[in-house]
């Protein structure tokens, strides 16, 4: 007999089980990462898609076949083979979804949906009822067969670790995976209809009642659409993960702030320089020339502001302050708000001397900046400083050691800060 292929519907069939197969990773993976709720949806949606794809890749593939004679189909093997492509696929989708599951488990598994697969497309061909009937080369049989069994494994092995991939590659990989599934789901159908020989003179049963062209372009397009509907709405889930997603990274990075930030000062608070100064120590162990200067800030009337004037003003006021002392340190200074009234700055290490000028400078800009007043407050402070490590080893004893005021800052008194210098 004359047979030929439309190269179109061939391509259709291929582009409905890409399709398929990639709806079918989708909601496989949520199936497991859901607890509830949209878990059974996306169980149900995932086997639909798969069956429902593979059914729909098989019957336009059959379209593509053109041959002498209409091809027809009888309803009930018709719908058997839609049935059993649904539980083949329920089947595969039951299993990778398991907490645990082997690799013989996982070969086992392959195996029953492969032959699931495998029945569905031999049902969908007796549904054809030929007189006389069809003829099989056994050995190419087989072989599709084995590629609905391997097809089936490479498919359940790809949802079952789709997931490890980095999230940034996860739409490459899935769709990737969609495509190589639709070469072994199209290479089972097409090595089974090679295996098919149809006598001379045969035609299908006058009692089918499922005839004409409404399987080939028709089926593409109907099941394209269902299935492009299921992965609109694999879309939409995803949107609502990643929105969800974001949601609880602002939320924890909110914590994060409120654990590490001072929230009047917006500087980094106490513990923040704590694991600061524990990260420059790993640093420097092994580099014993290596060291670092602290200088502690501390304003003498903060807590007299607090009981006179009240809480939000005294911290108006140390937030005012830590502006000011933010454009007074030199660049790439670390600088934390230890307490209610002190204030840390780690810089590189410069030597006793300089450190000392360094505060002594300091110490004038804070002056000449706050104009010896902020908020018509005068602008009282001490500085004293400590060195990495001759002043100490440990976070705590080296900020013990900057705390001890060496130089103070007192408006109200004529003094130079060279005075003042203990």
């Amino acid at each position: 007999m004359n047979d030929s292929y439309d190269l179109t519907l061939v391509f259709a069939s291929y582009c409905v089980a890409v399709i398929a197969s990639f709806a079918a990773i989708y909601f496989s993976g949520r199936v497991r990462s859901l607890k509830s709720g949209f878990k059974s949806f996306s169980f149900f949606a995932g086997a639909l898609c798969l069956g429902g794809g593979i059914w729909s890749m098989h019957f336009v593939g059959m379209s593509a076949y053109h041959t002498n004679f209409e091809m027809t189909f009888d309803v009930t093997w018709t719908v058997f083979s839609f049935v059993v492509a649904l539980i083949a696929s329920g089947l595969g989708l039951w299993v990778i979804t398991l907490e645990k599951v082997s690799l013989f488990q996982l070969a086992g598994s392959a195996l029953l949906v492969g032959m699931g697969v495998f029945a569905m497309h031999y049902s969908g061909m007796i549904a054809m009822q030929m007189s006389p009937g069809i003829i099989y080369n056994i050995p190419l049989v087989i072989l599709s067969g084995i590629i609905a069994v391997a097809a089936s494994f490479a498919a359940l092995l790809i949802c079952r670790n789709i997931e490890l991939v980095p999230v940034k590659y996860s739409l490459l990989a899935r769709l990737s995976a969609a495509l190589i599934m639709g070469i072994a789901v199209c290479g089972m159908h097409y090595t089974g209809m090679s295996a098919v020989t149809f006598l001379v003179g045969a035609i299908c049963s006058a009692e089918n009642t499922l005839r004409g062209n409404w399987m080939g372009v028709p089926t593409a397009v109907a099941s394209s659409v269902f299935l492009l509907l299921l992965v609109y709405i694999a879309y939409q889930d995803y949107r609502a993960i990643e929105r969800s997603k974001r949601e609880q990274e602002a939320r924890d990075a909110a914590v994060m702030k409120s654990a590490f930030i001072d929230a009047s000062s917006g500087l980094p608070n106490r513990s923040s320089l704590e694991k600061h100064l524990e990260r420059l120590l790993v640093e420097k162990a092994g580099q014993p020339s290596s060291a670092f200067d602290i200088i502690y800030v501390e304003l003498s009337d903060y807590r007299t502001i607090v009981r006179t004037k009240g809480e939000e003003t005294a911290q108006n006021f140390a937030k005012q302050f830590a502006r000011i002392l933010e454009r007074s340190i030199p660049e790439n200074t670390f600088l934390a708000r230890y307490n209610t009234n002190g204030f840390v700055a780690v810089l590189p290490e410069s030597g006793l001397a300089s450190l000392k000028q360094s505060a002594r400078i300091l110490s004038e800009k804070l002056l000449q900046t706050s104009a010896g007043k902020i908020a018509n407050i005068h602008v009282r402070f001490g500085l004293g400083y400590s060195q990495y490590p001759q002043s100490g080893t440990l976070p705590k004893m080296l900020i013990r050691q900057a705390q001890v005021i060496k130089l103070r800052q007192q408006p109200t008194l004529q003094k130079t800060p060279e005075e003042s210098l203990a």
